[in-house]
């Protein structure tokens, strides 16, 4: 078996195990939001809840060079240097935009920003503004401690990731249980997520450094700023745009769909996270490998691979999808087969791209995936607003979607990638250049 489809399996096979327990309590959570806040609030009150799920790590996309460089740590002790380096010049500027950010977010809360931009039910209303700040800024204070999932990554040990995101779903129910045991506003069910979080990057940041070891915070050797900035935002960009993208449906039809609406599409997305973890999880053990070298016959075969996988995927939940529904909500709302469906078909058109995100992780190459996580972002939004004019309801977000992945970043994705694997990088990364002065500074 080839060295890269053993610990792909592998993750995906924990992920497949994992995902009854982890499914089964987002769905008790999701029964216990329904039961005490009941259908029109139960979209809203996930929507901020998963405010900082909006990115798939809780870095930003800032940290991005740190898992190459941890995938490289071993070839030589100039390349763990560096590495380390860029560990802790990153959490260090995480952590000041952290801070700033947490700031800003709890103004904007005090000010009444949040609850302007939307249509509340009035159980609601008063305490939106507190919980959606609190979410924010546990996330935003959260950002250097993110750090650790992509040293993680870089380590190899993704499958361990999909081990301690079962932290996130007890968690969650938990927080869920003791709001509506206490008989809190219905609004605080949205904090179970971030308490999660923030237990789930302090036991991510322990295991990543217990093998790394020290990061050497005396040690003289940086790396610039400037460098970090200029490789960390087209890294923001690709991400926020893919994510939002994803997540897209819950603020637009919040604008102009009725809350029922929204909480059909959000029990819809509910359901569709999870499995689509076993896709995004599995890809991720192909992120250090193509750091390492560019295969093309690890791209061929991975790219077979995430397909049939994200065909598992939607056949699993077209089958499942429709009981599970109707079982979270008590029977007030079992998903309509257009819905079910068009998420169906977002699985496949996901598995088609995601071999490229992990293959096109230079500077270079994110620069390319942001343009199209943002041409990703201008086609679904327009799309799914034209969909809801025209009747698509809650399958709107999810059949836009699904255009939006295979013409904005399936299509173009492999066309890069073939160029890439044909003719090589047509730059040099600068994260990788500064390395190499280093070392010839040190001879």
């Amino acid at each position: 078996m080839s060295d890269w489809a053993k610990p792909l399996l592998r993750t995906a096979g924990l992920r497949l195990c994992v995902l009854p327990v982890s499914a089964g309590l987002a769905l008790l959570t999701a029964a216990i939001t329904f039961q005490s806040a009941g259908v029109a609030a139960f979209g809203l009150i996930t929507m901020v809840a998963q405010l900082q799920l909006a990115l798939p790590f809780a870095d930003l996309g800032m940290g991005a060079a740190v898992t190459r460089a941890v995938a490289r740590a071993e070839q030589s002790p100039q390349e763990r240097r560096h590495a380390a380096a860029l560990i802790r010049r990153t959490a260090t500027l995480l952590a000041a935009l952290g801070i700033a950010s947490a700031t800003g977010a709890a103004c904007a809360g005090a000010a009444g920003v949040w609850s302007s931009w939307f249509v509340l039910p009035p159980e609601l209303a008063t305490d939106f503004d507190v919980v959606a700040s609190t979410v924010l800024v546990m996330f935003f204070l959260g950002l250097p401690f993110g750090l650790s999932e992509r040293i993680l990554v870089g380590q190899d040990r993704a499958s361990l990731l999909v081990v301690l995101g079962l932290i996130l779903g007890i968690a969650n129910v938990s927080v869920a249980a003791t709001v509506a045991a206490l008989g809190l506003p219905p609004m605080w069910l949205a904090a179970g997520l971030p308490v999660g979080s923030a237990v789930f990057l302090a036991v991510c940041t322990a295991t990543a450094l217990k093998r790394w070891g020290r990061l050497g915070w005396g040690d003289t050797y940086t790396v610039p700023v400037g460098t970090i900035l200029w490789g960390g935002l087209p890294v923001v960009l690709a991400a926020a745009g893919t994510v939002l993208a994803e997540q897209h449906g819950r603020f637009v039809l919040a604008q102009v769909a009725a809350p029922e609406i929204v909480s059909e599409y959000a029990l819809g997305l509910s359901l569709y996270m999870p499995v689509y973890s076993i896709l995004y999880m599995s890809s991720a053990v192909l992120w250090p490998r193509f750091a390492r070298s560019l295969d093309s016959r690890l791209w061929r075969q991975s790219n077979t691979a995430l397909l049939l996988l994200g065909l598992g995927a939607a056949g699993g939940y077209l089958v499942f999808a429709r009981p599970l529904s109707g079982l979270v909500s008590g029977g007030e709302m079992v998903l309509p087969w257009p819905v079910v469906i068009c998420f169906c078909l977002v699985f496949i058109a996901q598995s088609g791209h995601l071999v490229q995100e992990n293959l096109l992780t230079d500077v270079w190459g994110f620069k390319r995936q942001a343009v199209m996580s943002m041409m990703l972002l201008l086609v679904v939004v327009p799309l799914t607003g034209l969909g809801v004019a025209l009747g698509a309801g809650a399958a709107a977000p999810a059949i836009s979607l699904t255009c939006g992945v295979v013409i904005a970043q399936v299509i173009p994705g492999r066309i890069l990638a073939r160029r890439v694997l044909q003719h090589g990088v047509p730059t040099v990364d600068p994260f990788e250049q500064l390395a190499e002065r280093k070392a010839h500074a040190d001879a």
